[in-house]
């Protein structure tokens, strides 16, 4: 101790806890700071992530039945008479939800379908929004009214009243949510008029 009161730490001299301690010391406060931070909401710095749509669990084995992914066919095409008479014209969407064993199955939930410009050699091929659709298969009515029980596809018809240039390659995206699964996304490029 010095004159003063104070304790004077001599050369050579450690404190008690030692390095394997101050290394401890440290590892103890940043496990406190991390543990305070975990009531707080994660920020993710590449901006928000889409909410999952999974709100109800369901038991093994029915969950392997349910959509795990969603197909966009080739037979999807437009704009073209959606009625007998060629009145209404629109896009025709045919689109397969296939589940864990990679079979078609009925997909109850919310589509929405968004139609876009090609832009030809970009990474993301999809150019100016043109239409946006949002069509409920949630109901077993609704449901039943888009299924094609031969093909085993859903087909959606689509009422788009503008024209598209024949020959104009065109993007559609479908996106499904449902309580009972993850979103599920697909793409498509066609051609109008075919």
């Amino acid at each position: 101790m010095d004159s003063a009161g104070q304790s004077v730490r001599r050369r050579g001299q450690h404190d008690r806890f030692g390095p394997v301690g101050a290394g401890c010391a440290a590892l103890g406060l940043l496990s406190a700071w991390l543990l305070c931070g975990c009531n707080q909401e994660f920020r993710n710095p590449w901006g928000p992530q889409p909410p999952r749509a999974t709100t109800q669990p369901v038991p093994s084995p029915i969950n392997l039945l349910l959509p795990r992914d969603i197909h966009i066919h080739p037979l999807t095409g437009g704009p073209r008479a959606l009625d007998a008479k060629g009145r209404v014209r629109g896009i025709e969407v045919h689109l397969t939800a296939r589940d864990a064993y990679g079979h078609s199955t009925k997909a109850f939930g919310e589509f929405r379908f968004e139609l876009y410009e090609h832009r030809p050699n970009a990474t993301d091929p999809k150019g100016k929004r043109l239409a946006v659709w949002d069509v409920s298969t949630m109901a077993p009515r609704a449901n039943r009214d888009h299924w094609d029980e031969i093909r085993r596809m859903y087909e959606f018809r689509l009422q788009w009243d503008q024209s598209a240039q024949i020959g104009a390659r065109l993007v559609i995206v479908a996106v499904f949510s449902s309580p009972f699964t993850e979103r599920l996304f697909a793409q498509h490029i066609f051609v109008a008029g075919e």
